[in-house]
């Protein structure tokens, strides 16, 4: 079974698009890339020619010799001699960081303009991944979509709801109004659900076959195992282990550590926790961990205005994971039961905090935090309809006074606006909106504030 993804209608454009780039997905492992562009080719009725250089890195040493087009399709079709490769098909470069001179031919196949060639990858960017390998990349040949796990609103299109069905809570958010009660209740309990499992579609399906919470935690731990065990398995060109075993233990202690720190008060991740190594090591383990889009590097900023990123503060960052999924498998199984009876104890606040985060990411939120000394905290900080908006991520509902002290400081703070998002249903007084949780991922269709 397939489910719907929001990435198919960009692919689908894409392809109409005249002298576009070769496609580049890039994003977790396991976030569905690899049956997306099946997906694709099948709905497009092209045929499909897939070259994996993870499972079959032989394929690579067609790209040692010449990166003429004729040259590549030539080698390209002696590994698939039942296929003509032409106009109607789809060349698949998967696992691509495997091979970065095929990622390099994206120049020439843009400028010959005769094959559709599309390619993913999960360690894209990662520094030293390939070791000495000085591979240039095509820059201005590529056609990158970032692709993350699936998000609430694909999370209810997997369960069977319309868009039709989806826009009646979106109606009332932008109308400011409160939503009927059993249309309310209704998308809670689903959002609980996504809660619970998160947005891997190996997960997700799982979760749909029997509806059981204990198999789709087993599906989601195999996955997070997996993701820390990828950390040791990272070959070079050669087949050498790209990291030595104290970097792997380290960047597994790096993640290791995020719930303990997602779980104090000010949610701020203490690098030099992390166990060995020099700060610049213990920051490259972050920083794999980041661009191999298992985490999210969020930073404080000076003071919440406009343009944040221009406020930001290079040492002082929370981490969260990519998918709410993986801080589920974090905390444990008996997490889920806590979720659905609503027995969360101290640790509600990170799982909403990260819940909340999960949906601002995915909904391609660029995101924030501000904290002083003096004890003023905002849990989030996005700009939002051309306004610094403050988001408060309670678990129920909760205490907003140090959103309320900057937004009455506009001399210190500038003007800005506030989201409260937890167990509310809509409303608008003046400046500050409260939502449901399930609707945090509607902030990224830019309703009019």
């Amino acid at each position: 079974m397939y489910f719907k993804r929001k990435i198919d209608s960009q692919l689908d454009k894409w392809l109409k698009s005249e002298n576009e780039s070769p496609a580049l997905i890039v994003g977790i492992r396991q976030c569905g890339k690899t049956e997306t562009i099946k997906e694709f080719a099948k709905r497009n009725k092209l045929n499909l020619i897939e070259i994996n250089f993870w499972t079959n890195p032989e394929f690579g040493s067609d790209f040692e010799g010449s990166l003429d087009v004729d040259n590549i399709i030539s080698n390209i079709s002696l590994r698939f001699p039942k296929h003509k490769i032409n106009s109607n098909s789809l060349i698949f470069f998967d696992e691509i960081q495997d091979c970065p001179k095929a990622r390099l031919s994206f120049k020439n196949f843009k400028n010959d303009g005769r094959y559709r060639v599309i390619a993913s990858g999960s360690y894209l960017g990662v520094n030293g991944y390939v070791v000495s390998d000085a591979t240039p990349t095509p820059v201005g040949y590529e056609s990158i979509f970032q692709m993350k796990t699936m998000d609430f609103e694909e999370f209810l299109w997997a369960n069977g709801y319309s868009e039709t069905q989806i826009e009646q809570p979106i109606y009332f958010f932008e109308k400011a109004e409160k939503i009927p009660d059993h249309i309310h209740n209704l998308f809670k309990s689903l959002f609980l659900n996504y809660a619970c499992i998160g947005g891997f579609p190996m997960v997700v399906k799982k979760y749909l076959a029997q509806k059981n919470f204990v198999d789709a935690f087993n599906e989601l731990s195999n996955i997070v195992f997996d993701l820390k065990s990828d950390f040791g398995r990272r070959k070079d060109k050669n087949g050498n282990p790209v990291f030595k075993q104290a970097e792997v233990s380290r960047i597994q202690n790096a993640f290791d550590l995020i719930p303990t720190f997602m779980s104090k008060e000010s949610k701020r991740y203490i690098v030099s926790k992390i166990n060995g190594g020099t700060q610049y090591d213990k920051n490259d383990a972050i920083e794999y961990l980041r661009q191999a889009h298992v985490v999210s590097k969020i930073y404080n900023v000076t003071t919440p205005s406009l343009p944040l990123a221009a406020e930001k503060i290079e040492s002082q960052f929370k981490l969260y994971p990519e998918d709410i999924g993986i801080a589920i498998s974090m905390f444990g199984l008996d997490t889920i039961s806590a979720i659905l009876k609503n027995n969360l104890g101290q640790g509600k606040g990170a799982i909403y905090e990260a819940l909340v985060f999960d949906s601002l990411n995915k909904a391609g939120i660029e995101t924030y935090y501000f904290a002083k000394e003096s004890g003023l905290k905002i849990d989030f900080v996005i700009t939002y309809n051309g306004y610094a908006t403050l988001i408060e991520a309670k678990a129920k509902n909760g205490n907003t006074k140090s959103s309320k002290t900057v937004m009455k400081h506009e001399e210190h703070y500038g003007k800005t606006r506030l989201i409260k998002i937890g167990d509310y249903n809509v409303s608008r007084v003046e400046n500050i909106i409260t939502i449901p949780h399930y609707l945090t991922f509607a902030l990224g269709k830019k309703p009019d504030f």
